[in-house]
């Protein structure tokens, strides 16, 4: 046999297999016991351009059989994966009407298509179809006819779902629906469970944040809300109960890829206080949580344009390289971190990569036939949904136990707290008893200087009392001395000044203190008449330095007289010539005067002498009382007034005698 023979054989083989497989025919309606796949019966085509074609423009397409399009690796330039399903069904009954329907399988959008145009629709995104009808349409065949549908599929490329088409007559419709309610009951209870177990997470976490206002915990309550909506997609999706819209859906599987991460991350930041921890590697982990965003849109504006943004290389791989370091680095940085609850979060982190990349690494190379549990092991979101319920528990986990070293810590504080408010307690005690110990000293200290003041000013009275006298003394015996020597005039004279002098002594000794100006025009008065009793033997100056407001400087009565009588009779009466008395009056400082008595008397050694060899001791009794005035002025008043007395020296002789009174004012 020649190549060409061969040829011609197989080519008639061919022929026959698809005049065989073109048309399914059926002579009325069918008893089946269960569905027909009609795999062989179909034909396929499959959209690849940019532009959606029209219903008119496929049929002008050419279709291959569905069989060997299963054979081939779908991929595609869009996100969006178009197909067409081509398949002819002849009544070969010339009495009996077939009813059947035309199960699909699942898919985003179904639209069915005779040659009259649209006449159904039907999907997962399709929410105008309840319950079993999304996966299923319901086909009549007239007697002897003949009818060619088009079945349009609508799938996101990375979502496609194994590829079913078969016929199933009411019987075995429904028959098959309740068998898969059936298989289906184990994953559905399955996925309620965790998506409700993800629900009162979040609820927990909302209640913790309401309590203790921690951050912490709105990252974790945004982060298992979002997972119980993921959980609630894959319910939608699987069971096709119609619980989200199109809009929904696709909002859900953005947020699904790159949310998550981006919240978990933020939430075991602010756990594991990463940013304090590593903040230069914080720096790199916000970069990745805005790219992570980023993608977010770019999946979004993808699913719901249709089209990529970039090259599908990138949708497919590259998309998903920033999720997968984030992952990993928050992997590395959590079992780096110094917080006690850090293994809460690596093994909550490790269980969903585990149970996310299973599915990928293990059920593809194994057979599992476990009756319901293989609906369940075959279901890839069932690991997803328990890869993030497990580590939404390890991380409530996490929570409890950070919650439990508060309260520890804050229990310690309060021992601590309560240790340092009795130490500070009794030391505040101890504190004021010797304040009231003190006070009680003060007081006693008071009332004694009280006591000692009031002594202090009936001592002045009384040395005032005794001054007085003293003065008047003085004076009488020069008016009695004038009178003796029959002088009227300088006696009237002399009696005028004394009653100045009387009438100033008066009033100067019935205030505690006085004016500078009262002081010195006393002063004055007393100096004339004891230069009038000594025949002009006495002279004197009185110097009142510039700047000095005699007016208003106050200071105790009598205090300078004392010392210029002294002068007097102590210094110049023992010269033959008398002598000269100068004053001065300073104020070296602002609070302080400084009077100065100078007199070019014999000094104090020779008037000692003199003194010792007198029969009138009584000429020292001013300065006396003006030495115990002093005491009592300082201690009366709390000052420190103090006298110096000093010989002036001209060379290696005494020249006189140098009194400083400096009192502070």
């Amino acid at each position: 046999m020649n190549l060409r023979a061969i040829l011609i054989i197989l080519g008639l083989l061919v022929a026959q297999r698809i005049m065989a497989q073109d048309t399914l025919a059926l002579s009325g309606q069918p008893n089946w016991s269960k569905g027909l796949p009609v795999y062989e019966y179909c034909t396929f085509y499959e959209e690849t351009g940019k532009d959606t074609l029209s219903f008119e423009q496929v049929q002008q397409k050419r279709f291959i059989f569905y069989a060997d399009s299963l054979r081939r690796e779908r991929f595609s330039a869009r996100p969006l994966l178009i197909q067409w399903i081509r398949i002819n069904i002849r009544n070969t009954s010339a009495i009996d009407t077939i009813q059947l329907k035309l199960n699909v399988g699942a898919h985003y959008f179904v639209k069915l298509y005779s040659t009259s145009g649209l006449i159904a629709r039907s999907g997962i995104y399709e929410t105008s179809v309840k319950g079993f009808n999304k996966s299923s349409f319901p086909i009549t065949i007239l007697p002897l006819a003949l009818n060619t549908y088009w079945i349009r599929t609508e799938d996101r490329q990375n979502l496609m779902v194994p590829p079913y088409i078969g016929l199933e007559t009411p019987y075995t419709f429904i028959t098959n629906s309740i068998d898969g309610v059936r298989n289906d009951r184990l994953l559905f209870l399955l996925l309620s469970a965790l998506t409700g177990c993800l629900f009162f997470i979040t609820l927990f976490a909302a209640y913790q944040y309401v309590l203790y206002r921690d951050k912490a915990f709105l990252w974790y309550m945004a982060y298992t809300l979002t997972a119980t909506f993921v959980g609630l997609f894959w319910i939608d999706i699987r069971h096709q109960f119609g619980i989200f819209s199109s809009l929904g859906h696709d909002l859900i599987f953005s947020v699904f890829l790159f949310f998550i991460p981006v919240l978990y991350t933020l939430f075991i930041g602010s756990m594991l206080k990463l940013p304090q921890q590593f903040p230069k590697v914080w720096t790199g982990i916000r970069i990745l949580l805005g790219v992570a965003c980023l993608q977010m849109i770019i999946e979004f504006s993808t699913i719901r344009t249709s089209k990529f943004i970039f090259h599908e290389y990138y949708a497919y791989f590259v998309s998903l390289i920033p999720v997968v370091v984030l992952t990993i680095s928050l992997l590395v940085l959590a079992s780096l971190s110094r917080e006690k609850v850090k293994w809460f979060m690596f093994g909550g982190l490790a269980a969903m990569l585990l149970l996310w990349c299973m599915p990928m690494i293990i059920f593809p190379n194994i057979q599992i036939t476990w009756g319901m549990w293989n609906v369940v092991l075959i279901f890839v979101p069932f690991y997803l949904l328990t890869g993030l319920t497990l580590e939404a528990i390890c991380f409530s986990f996490a929570l409890s136990y950070r919650n439990r070293l508060v309260l520890t810590e804050k229990n310690n504080l309060q021992v601590r707290y309560n240790l340092e408010l009795q130490q500070a307690l009794e030391k505040q005690s101890a504190e004021l008893e010797r304040k009231n110990r003190i006070v009680a000293e003060q007081k006693v200290r008071q009332i004694q200087t009280d006591f000692e003041k009031k002594l202090a000013e009936t001592e002045m009275t009384a040395l005032r009392a005794q001054m007085n006298p003293h003065f008047i003394f003085n004076c009488l015996n020069s008016i009695k001395l004038y009178m003796l020597q029959n002088d009227s005039h300088a006696a009237s004279e002399y009696l005028t000044l004394f009653s100045q002098l009387i009438r100033l002594v008066l009033e100067n000794s019935r205030s505690e203190k006085i004016t500078l100006q009262k002081e010195i025009e006393t002063l004055r008065c007393y100096l004339a008449l004891e230069g009038m009793r000594f025949k002009d033997k006495i002279q004197y100056t009185i110097q009142l330095m510039p700047g000095i407001d005699a007016d208003y400087i106050e200071l105790p009565p009598l205090l300078t007289q004392p010392f210029v009588e002294n002068a007097i009779w102590h210094g110049l009466m023992h010269r033959s010539e008398g002598g000269t008395i100068t004053i001065t009056i300073a104020q070296p400082a602002e609070h302080e005067l400084c009077i100065e008595v100078l007199d070019d008397g014999v000094g104090r050694e020779q008037a000692a002498i003199y003194k010792s060899k007198s029969a009138t001791v009584q000429k020292s009794f001013g300065l006396k009382m003006t030495t115990e005035r002093m005491n009592v002025i300082n201690h009366a008043y709390g000052i420190h007034a103090d006298v110096n007395v000093e010989d002036v020296m001209h060379g290696l002789t005494v020249a006189g005698t140098r009194v400083t009174i400096i009192i502070p004012i």
